[in-house]
């Protein structure tokens, strides 16, 4: 099974991380998955920047 890790950062500063910063990262542990959370994010209105790594 793959494994990826996302990382989405706001181009207009607002929070991504319910911590308060503008960067956050998850593990997401299937294609499935990782295609729902790109898909969210083109849409999202906090204009996110998504990289992502394949891990495994």
């Amino acid at each position: 099974m793959a494994k990826f890790k996302l990382t989405a950062t706001s181009r207009t500063g607002k929070k991504v991380n319910p911590l308060g910063g503008s960067t956050d990262s998850v593990t997401v542990y299937s294609q499935a998955d990782l295609d729902r959370r790109l898909k969210a994010a083109k849409t999202d209105p906090r204009n996110l920047d998504v990289q992502v790594e394949r891990l495994s």
